[in-house]
Protein backbone atom coordinates (compact mmCIF):
# COMPACT_ATOMS: atom_id res chain seq x y z
CA UNK A 1 0.00 0.00 0.00
CA UNK A 2 1.44 3.37 -1.01
CA UNK A 3 2.02 5.89 1.77
CA UNK A 4 -0.30 8.86 1.91
CA UNK A 5 0.75 12.45 1.34
CA UNK A 6 0.36 13.14 5.04
CA UNK A 7 2.73 10.31 5.95
CA UNK A 8 5.25 11.48 3.39
CA UNK A 9 5.14 15.06 4.58
CA UNK A 10 5.40 13.84 8.16
CA UNK A 11 8.68 12.04 7.44
CA UNK A 12 9.99 14.97 5.37
CA UNK A 13 8.26 18.09 6.74
CA UNK A 14 10.40 20.54 4.76
CA UNK A 15 9.72 18.92 1.37
CA UNK A 16 6.79 19.08 -0.98
CA UNK A 17 4.73 15.93 -1.43
CA UNK A 18 6.28 15.08 -4.81
CA UNK A 19 9.79 15.68 -3.46
CA UNK A 20 9.12 13.46 -0.45
CA UNK A 21 7.78 10.76 -2.78
CA UNK A 22 10.99 10.81 -4.80
CA UNK A 23 13.15 10.62 -1.67
CA UNK A 24 11.16 7.67 -0.34
CA UNK A 25 11.39 5.98 -3.72
CA UNK A 26 15.16 6.29 -3.74
CA UNK A 27 15.40 5.12 -0.12
CA UNK A 28 13.25 2.01 -0.54
CA UNK A 29 14.47 0.96 -3.98
CA UNK A 30 17.49 -1.26 -3.48
CA UNK A 31 20.42 -0.39 -5.74
CA UNK A 32 21.42 -3.03 -8.22
CA UNK A 33 24.99 -4.09 -8.87
CA UNK A 34 25.95 -4.63 -12.48
CA UNK A 35 27.87 -7.86 -12.87
CA UNK A 36 30.23 -7.43 -15.81
CA UNK A 37 31.89 -10.27 -17.70
CA UNK A 38 35.59 -10.78 -17.21
CA UNK A 39 36.62 -8.85 -20.32
CA UNK A 40 34.61 -5.71 -19.51
CA UNK A 41 35.71 -5.77 -15.87
CA UNK A 42 39.35 -6.06 -16.94
CA UNK A 43 38.97 -3.11 -19.31
CA UNK A 44 37.56 -0.92 -16.52
CA UNK A 45 40.33 -2.01 -14.17
CA UNK A 46 42.98 -1.11 -16.76
CA UNK A 47 41.24 2.22 -17.34
CA UNK A 48 41.49 3.05 -13.63
CA UNK A 49 45.15 2.01 -13.53
CA UNK A 50 45.91 4.28 -16.49
CA UNK A 51 44.46 7.23 -14.58
CA UNK A 52 46.54 6.40 -11.51
CA UNK A 53 49.71 6.14 -13.61
CA UNK A 54 48.95 9.48 -15.28
CA UNK A 55 48.67 11.12 -11.87
CA UNK A 56 51.91 9.55 -10.67
CA UNK A 57 53.69 10.60 -13.86
CA UNK A 58 52.45 14.16 -13.51
CA UNK A 59 53.68 14.34 -9.93
CA UNK A 60 57.10 12.89 -10.72
CA UNK A 61 57.60 15.19 -13.69
CA UNK A 62 57.25 18.34 -11.61
CA UNK A 63 60.45 20.35 -11.30
CA UNK A 64 61.41 21.82 -7.94
CA UNK A 65 63.57 24.92 -7.69
CA UNK A 66 65.19 25.93 -4.41
CA UNK A 67 63.79 29.36 -3.40
CA UNK A 68 66.32 32.07 -2.67
CA UNK A 69 64.51 33.77 0.24
CA UNK A 70 61.46 33.58 2.46
CA UNK A 71 59.56 35.92 0.16
CA UNK A 72 60.33 33.58 -2.73
CA UNK A 73 58.97 30.67 -0.68
CA UNK A 74 55.64 32.44 -0.19
CA UNK A 75 55.43 33.35 -3.87
CA UNK A 76 56.34 29.84 -4.97
CA UNK A 77 53.79 28.37 -2.57
CA UNK A 78 51.04 30.63 -3.88
CA UNK A 79 51.99 29.82 -7.47
CA UNK A 80 52.05 26.08 -6.70
CA UNK A 81 48.60 26.27 -5.12
CA UNK A 82 47.24 28.10 -8.16
CA UNK A 83 48.82 25.56 -10.51
CA UNK A 84 47.36 22.73 -8.45
CA UNK A 85 43.86 24.19 -8.66
CA UNK A 86 44.13 24.69 -12.41
CA UNK A 87 45.53 21.20 -12.95
CA UNK A 88 42.82 19.64 -10.81
CA UNK A 89 40.09 21.50 -12.69
CA UNK A 90 41.55 20.51 -16.06
CA UNK A 91 41.92 16.89 -15.02
CA UNK A 92 38.38 16.75 -13.62
CA UNK A 93 36.85 18.24 -16.77
CA UNK A 94 38.82 15.92 -19.04
CA UNK A 95 37.95 12.84 -16.97
CA UNK A 96 34.25 13.66 -16.93
CA UNK A 97 34.26 14.30 -20.68
CA UNK A 98 35.93 10.96 -21.38
CA UNK A 99 33.55 9.11 -19.07
CA UNK A 100 30.55 10.80 -20.69
CA UNK A 101 31.72 9.68 -24.13
CA UNK A 102 32.35 6.13 -22.93
CA UNK A 103 28.95 5.97 -21.23
CA UNK A 104 26.96 7.46 -24.09
CA UNK A 105 26.98 4.53 -26.50
CA UNK A 106 26.10 1.75 -23.98
CA UNK A 107 23.33 3.92 -22.53
CA UNK A 108 21.84 4.65 -25.95
CA UNK A 109 22.08 1.01 -26.98
CA UNK A 110 20.41 -0.09 -23.74
CA UNK A 111 17.48 2.32 -24.15
CA UNK A 112 16.86 2.39 -27.91
CA UNK A 113 18.34 -0.82 -29.25
CA UNK A 114 15.87 -3.28 -30.77
CA UNK A 115 18.05 -6.25 -29.87
CA UNK A 116 18.31 -7.04 -26.18
CA UNK A 117 21.58 -8.26 -24.73
CA UNK A 118 22.38 -9.34 -21.16
CA UNK A 119 24.45 -6.20 -20.65
CA UNK A 120 21.71 -3.88 -21.92
CA UNK A 121 19.09 -5.62 -19.78
CA UNK A 122 21.29 -5.23 -16.72
CA UNK A 123 22.17 -1.63 -17.56
CA UNK A 124 18.64 -0.34 -18.16
CA UNK A 125 17.46 -0.46 -14.48
CA UNK A 126 20.62 1.36 -13.46
CA UNK A 127 19.94 4.08 -16.02
CA UNK A 128 16.42 4.47 -14.68
CA UNK A 129 17.75 4.75 -11.13
CA UNK A 130 20.34 7.29 -12.24
CA UNK A 131 17.59 9.41 -13.79
CA UNK A 132 15.51 9.19 -10.61
CA UNK A 133 18.47 10.18 -8.45
CA UNK A 134 19.23 13.10 -10.77
CA UNK A 135 15.64 14.28 -10.47
CA UNK A 136 15.79 13.90 -6.68
CA UNK A 137 19.04 15.85 -6.53
CA UNK A 138 17.55 18.66 -8.59
CA UNK A 139 14.46 18.90 -6.38
CA UNK A 140 16.46 18.74 -3.16
CA UNK A 141 18.85 21.40 -4.43
CA UNK A 142 15.89 23.65 -5.21
CA UNK A 143 14.39 22.97 -1.78
CA UNK A 144 17.74 23.68 -0.12
CA UNK A 145 18.04 26.98 -1.97
CA UNK A 146 14.52 27.93 -0.88
CA UNK A 147 15.26 27.07 2.75
CA UNK A 148 18.53 29.00 2.63
CA UNK A 149 16.74 32.04 1.24
CA UNK A 150 14.02 31.77 3.89
CA UNK A 151 16.67 31.49 6.60
CA UNK A 152 18.49 34.53 5.26
CA UNK A 153 15.26 36.53 5.22
CA UNK A 154 14.46 35.41 8.77
CA UNK A 155 17.91 36.48 9.98
CA UNK A 156 17.51 39.89 8.36
CA UNK A 157 14.06 40.28 9.92
CA UNK A 158 15.45 39.21 13.29
CA UNK A 159 18.17 41.86 13.08
CA UNK A 160 15.57 44.46 12.19
CA UNK A 161 13.40 43.46 15.16
CA UNK A 162 16.39 43.52 17.52
CA UNK A 163 17.29 47.01 16.35
CA UNK A 164 13.68 48.13 16.77
CA UNK A 165 13.59 46.68 20.29
CA UNK A 166 16.77 48.55 21.17
CA UNK A 167 15.21 51.79 19.97
CA UNK A 168 12.06 51.11 22.01
CA UNK A 169 14.14 50.36 25.10
CA UNK A 170 15.97 53.65 24.69
CA UNK A 171 12.66 55.49 24.40
CA UNK A 172 11.36 53.69 27.47
CA UNK A 173 14.44 54.64 29.47
CA UNK A 174 13.97 58.25 28.46
CA UNK A 175 10.30 58.19 29.45
CA UNK A 176 10.88 56.46 32.80
CA UNK A 177 14.11 58.25 33.70
CA UNK A 178 14.66 60.74 36.48
CA UNK A 179 14.96 63.66 34.14
CA UNK A 180 12.83 66.43 35.64
CA UNK A 181 13.77 69.13 33.18
CA UNK A 182 10.17 69.15 32.00
CA UNK A 183 9.22 70.93 35.22
CA UNK A 184 11.15 73.99 34.11
CA UNK A 185 8.83 74.29 31.14
CA UNK A 186 5.81 74.88 33.41
CA UNK A 187 5.14 78.63 33.46
CA UNK A 188 1.90 78.60 35.44
CA UNK A 189 2.92 79.30 39.05
CA UNK A 190 -0.36 77.97 40.41
CA UNK A 191 0.07 74.68 38.58
CA UNK A 192 3.69 74.46 39.69
CA UNK A 193 2.66 75.05 43.31
CA UNK A 194 0.03 72.31 43.11
CA UNK A 195 2.60 69.95 41.63
CA UNK A 196 5.09 70.64 44.42
CA UNK A 197 2.37 70.15 47.03
CA UNK A 198 1.38 66.83 45.47
CA UNK A 199 5.01 65.68 45.45
CA UNK A 200 5.43 66.58 49.13
CA UNK A 201 2.24 64.72 49.97
CA UNK A 202 3.45 61.70 48.03
CA UNK A 203 6.79 61.71 49.86
CA UNK A 204 5.09 62.03 53.24
CA UNK A 205 2.66 59.23 52.44
CA UNK A 206 5.53 57.05 51.28
CA UNK A 207 7.46 57.74 54.48
CA UNK A 208 4.42 56.90 56.63
CA UNK A 209 3.89 53.67 54.71
CA UNK A 210 7.50 52.61 55.15
CA UNK A 211 7.47 53.44 58.87
CA UNK A 212 4.25 51.52 59.54
CA UNK A 213 5.44 48.57 57.48
CA UNK A 214 8.68 48.38 59.45
CA UNK A 215 6.74 48.38 62.73
CA UNK A 216 4.45 45.59 61.51
CA UNK A 217 7.40 43.63 60.14
CA UNK A 218 9.28 43.85 63.43
CA UNK A 219 6.20 42.76 65.37
CA UNK A 220 5.65 39.72 63.15
CA UNK A 221 9.28 38.64 63.35
CA UNK A 222 9.38 39.13 67.14
CA UNK A 223 6.23 37.03 67.59
CA UNK A 224 8.11 33.90 66.54
CA UNK A 225 5.45 32.65 64.14
CA UNK A 226 6.42 30.96 60.87
CA UNK A 227 5.87 33.96 58.64
CA UNK A 228 8.04 32.62 55.79
CA UNK A 229 5.54 29.90 54.89
CA UNK A 230 2.59 32.30 54.78
CA UNK A 231 2.42 34.44 51.64
CA UNK A 232 0.52 37.35 53.22
CA UNK A 233 2.82 37.53 56.26
CA UNK A 234 5.86 37.21 54.03
CA UNK A 235 4.70 40.19 51.97
CA UNK A 236 4.40 42.23 55.17
CA UNK A 237 7.86 41.30 56.42
CA UNK A 238 9.90 41.39 53.23
CA UNK A 239 10.28 44.67 51.36
CA UNK A 240 9.72 44.65 47.62
CA UNK A 241 13.15 46.20 47.12
CA UNK A 242 14.76 43.18 48.83
CA UNK A 243 13.23 40.65 46.43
Amino acid sequence: MAPSNGALNGSHPTLESHEASLVDLAAHELPQVLALPGKEAQILELYDRIHEQELETALLSQEYAQPASVDDVDKELARAEQDLLEARATYSVRTKAIEAVLMADPSIQSIYSTTSTPISRALLPLIHRRDILSLIHENLARSHATCAQALSNAEVENLRIVQKNQELVQELLVLTGDDESWKDEITDQRLKSQLEKAERGNRDARADYVRIKHIISAAIVASGIDWASDEQLRDLVVDEEDI
